[in-house]
């Protein structure tokens, strides 16, 4: 049985999806671990992955145009051919060991910061259910949630940031190394990938706007991916220059110790982190479920499932998560897979596929228009007219 007919959505519920699918994961372990391996070449290092970020991301919508399909599984049929399956499985299989982790990261924020004798499953359940339900939803559905979540979660997150600038003072701590040592930015690249993995998401996700062209969701995608290197740029300026860098490098959750210190006297909420909080609740359970909806929709096109059999792939991926999200028992062991295992794998399968994809698209139809010649001897030479 093959897939029914996707309903379309809108340019501006692309750019909030690809927005959504960035970095929302994440940002809540952000910028300990570019501290740790980067040192006073953090700086240099956030810029470069950004950039690296909106390279990949030009590549990654350039080889879609010239083949048809409608999920990045169905078009890579003619980049990579029997070769898809691999390439995509290697991708799939670091996403899922990833999105587990954050699952335990953020549970076990939870526990340790706000709720102490809640146990740690309740959290980890609580969240894979909701992301589950709504991963089985369809893609019209998921944007509208976006749609509607999005700018609350933003202008929350813009609120805390301003109430917070009034303890920023380390503005010499801001500047970068004179003295560019590549080895550490290199490694403080390699630890932030975890923020910038959402290439399936751009081509599945982008197959699907109406009245649109992949010029124009090119563009889309890369302001989103602007749009998230900015807030990531005012989270490390806001940590290292309220915290310093040494002491951030030693907070397993330095954003969340400066929201959660924030006090108001003259409004009814006297702890606003409570704020921040549900924000995050909220935005990790729509990062999850596009991750999981963009991955179970390929497994439905390519396994030509119904969609009964794609629900039944989401509620199995959930409880995989779950599983993996259980295996990790502390931040210490999940931040150690993100950033030292998933991590390094990740960037350079991106970077083969993103590279190899253009290439062979290129190659195949340089390949098609060149006219074939027989083979064997020489046509004979026409007479001469008498």
């Amino acid at each position: 049985m093959s897939m029914g007919p996707i309903e379309p959505i809108s340019r501006g519920q692309f750019f909030l999806i690809t927005t959504t699918s960035v970095v929302v994961g994440g940002v809540y372990i952000w910028p300990q671990t570019v501290l740790t391996d980067a040192g006073l070449d953090a700086p240099w290092a956030v810029l470069l992955s950004i950039s690296v970020a909106l390279g990949i991301t030009w590549l990654q919508t350039l080889w879609p145009p010239k083949t048809t399909g409608m999920t990045e599984l169905g078009r890579m049929q003619a980049v990579w051919g029997w070769g898809r399956w691999p390439v995509f499985l290697a991708t799939a299989a670091l996403y899922v060991p990833l999105d587990g982790a954050l699952v335990a990261l953020f549970s076990q924020l939870l526990q340790q910061l706000y709720y102490r004798y809640t146990p740690l499953w309740f959290f980890t359940i609580t969240v894979l259910l909701m992301a589950g339900w709504l991963a089985g939803h369809s893609l019209a559905h998921i944007a509208r949630n976006i749609q509607l979540w999005f700018p609350l979660l933003l202008a929350s997150f813009c609120l805390l940031t301003l109430m917070a600038l009034g303890h920023f003072h380390e503005t010499a701590a801001l500047h970068p190394a004179s003295v560019i040592r590549v080895v550490p930015i290199a490694k403080g690249v390699v630890a932030t990938w975890y923020l910038w993995m959402q290439g399936e998401v751009i081509v599945t996700v982008g197959s699907h706007v109406r009245e649109t062209t992949w010029t124009q969701i090119r563009h889309w995608a890369l302001a989103a991916v602007a749009l998230q290197g900015t807030i990531i740029l005012i989270i490390y300026a806001l940590v290292v220059g309220t915290l310093g860098p040494a002491v951030a490098e030693t907070l397993e959750w330095p954003l969340v110790y400066i929201f959660s210190n924030l006090t108001v006297r003259t409004l009814f909420i006297s702890r606003p982190s409570i704020v921040i909080v549900v924000a995050w609740v909220v935005a990790l359970i729509l990062y999850l479920t596009l991750h999981v909806f963009v991955l179970t929709v390929n497994l439905q096109d390519g396994w030509s499932l119904s969609a009964r059999g794609r629900v039944g792939l989401v509620w199995a991926l959930i409880g995989l998560l779950g599983g993996i999200a259980w295996g990790l028992p502390s931040p210490v062991a999940a931040t150690d897979l993100v950033v030292h295992w998933i991590d390094p794998a990740a960037l350079g399968v991106t970077i083969i596929t993103s590279l190899g994809a253009p290439w062979l698209v290129r190659h195949r139809s340089v390949r098609e228009r060149t006219p074939v010649r027989p083979t064997g001897d020489a046509p004979p030479r026409a007479n001469p007219p008498s």
